[in-house]
């Protein structure tokens, strides 16, 4: 039997459709026209940076394992739409598709990452059942809890949401330190679960295992969206061939990234990288650090008075 194992990256635009058998689970979470349209939907919102997904897959093979979103809400559409007859992920998307603007900008993001008041919508991401006793499920569960912590790590959350009906994963999610928010009836006699994890949930619960993304240090570096995406492929054992392929950018753009990310370490931190002059040593150093400081690769964006006075976005 060949060896398989399982990578988690950041997923393309053309990953959403050949994913579709994975998280089709969810179309009873979905009115018949936002499901209609959600594949060409879904591949807008990540092309403008309104929505990310990070896909699991088995190698050899190149084989999806699961699809998991997220994105950041408008307070005021979380407000509203917290309760009623429609479940939030659909309510969310058929905004979006009437391009009402339910969705945060990256710039939006950075803002209210600074102040720590980011509401997170997780999308899909749902597993079967897991039986941790055959090494392949052991290895993809692991690989999938790995990288929901490596694209979920490093924001200033006001809170996380998820909404799912399967009730082994309202356990889960439990068991992880979401409350239940409320419960929604789904057509065929099944129901929907709005979970939440709030600041104060956290506080109140902090040996929960999402209760640790709440707090994460300050960033230090103001690193630009571009070199966060380039440490984003580093850090997921990208080379920076595969990087430049995946950001279109050139091996001398790609050089000209580091360059500045080396000189922004070192204007922060000076000590961090110290007397190292080796490139190779100072790669490892810089990606070691960053593998603990997620919260580098966020858009973060201050403001005094009314201005910008840093765009980590």
């Amino acid at each position: 039997m060949p060896s398989v194992y399982h990578i988690c990256r950041r997923a393309r635009r053309e990953d959403i459709r050949r994913s579709m058998p994975l998280w089709a689970q969810d179309r009873v979470l979905y009115d018949a026209e936002v499901w209609a349209s959600l594949p060409s939907l879904l591949e807008d919102l990540v092309a403008r940076d309104l929505l990310s997904f990070a896909i699991v897959e088995s190698l050899p093979g190149d084989v999806p394992r699961l699809l998991g979103g997220i994105a950041f809400i408008q307070p005021d559409y979380l407000d509203r739409n917290r309760v009623g007859p429609s479940t939030l992920p659909n309510a969310v998307l058929r905004a979006a598709l009437q391009n009402r603007g339910p969705l945060l900008s990256p710039k939006e993001v950075g803002a209210q990452n600074a102040r720590g008041e980011l509401h997170l919508l997780n999308l899909f991401g749902n597993m079967r059942v897991i039986d941790l006793s055959n090494p392949d499920l052991a290895n993809f569960y692991r690989t999938s809890n790995e990288g929901y912590r490596f694209f979920h790590f490093g924001y200033a959350f006001r809170a996380m949401w998820f909404e799912v009906w399967p009730p082994h994963h309202v356990n889960e999610l439990q068991q992880n330190g979401m409350q239940i928010d409320s419960h929604r009836s789904l057509a065929g006699g099944s129901s929907a679960t709005l979970l939440r994890l709030t600041r104060e949930d956290a506080l109140a619960n902090p040996y929960a295992r999402f209760s640790g993304f709440f707090f994460p240090p300050k960033p230090q570096f103001a690193f630009s969206l571009g070199e966060q995406r380039l440490l984003e492929y580093v850090l997921l054992d990208a080379s920076d061939e595969e990087a430049a392929e995946e950001l279109h950018v050139s091996k001398d753009g790609i050089k000209k990234r580091w360059r500045s990310i080396y000189a922004k370490v070192d204007t922060a931190d000076p000590e961090l990288l110290g007397s190292i002059t080796s490139s190779t040593a100072r790669r490892r150093t810089v990606v070691h650090y960053l593998r603990q400081h997620l919260e580098e690769l966020r858009p973060y964006r201050e403001t005094v008075n009314k201005r910008w006075v840093t765009d980590r976005g």
